[in-house]
């Protein structure tokens, strides 16, 4: 990725494993991510939130007190430019329900635990590389879990039209606000 948008990054990372987080910090401040901030619970990463603005955040399943599911949620309830930022969420095994979990509470992308420096830096690119068009409804909010849209489809595209829907350029707009 270049360094201009690395510089740009503000990253909260919300794992359970504070050791884990502070190694991770060291490699994304190595890669000259803007700043950093690792919570060692909900509340914590409340309280930061409060008073900083993270355009990415990584958060583990076993996050203290909520849990990443809840979490994941709250934030893209908000009514902050976070509530757009791409949320990377770790899981500890590969299971079906765990990924349908991630998916379903708004997460971008969805890693196996433990994490890498590599794996996580290689995340962060896609997150911003691959964003997807931004769903609000009643029922959800997050990225569109279409992953790819279907060559042969000839219809009309009724969700541009939807209410809730919101543009990759529009949420680029909102995290660099």
């Amino acid at each position: 990725m270049h360094a201009e948008l690395l510089q740009s990054f503000s990253v909260m990372l919300a794992l359970s494993n504070v050791q884990t987080a502070e190694a991770l910090k060291g490699v994304l401040m190595q890669n000259r991510v803007r700043r950093v901030a690792s919570a060692k619970d909900n509340q914590d990463a409340i309280s930061q939130m409060q008073d900083h603005h993270f355009n990415m955040i990584v958060i583990e399943e076993g996050f203290p007190y909520l849990g990443a599911a809840d979490f994941c949620r709250f934030l893209r309830l908000t009514n902050t430019p976070m509530s757009v930022a791409p949320i990377i969420y770790g899981i500890r095994l590969a299971e079906k329900k765990r990924v349908l979990a991630g998916r379903d509470c708004g997460a971008s992308k969805i890693v196996l635990m433990p994490l890498s420096a590599g794996t996580l830096v290689g995340t962060l690119q896609a997150a911003v590389r691959e964003m997807r068009p931004f769903i609000q409804t009643m029922s959800y909010n997050g990225p569109d879990r279409r992953i790819t849209k279907a060559k042969t489809y000839f219809g009309p595209e009724r969700r541009k039209a939807q209410h809730g829907f919101m543009s990759v350029k529009e949420q680029q707009r909102i995290l660099d606000a």
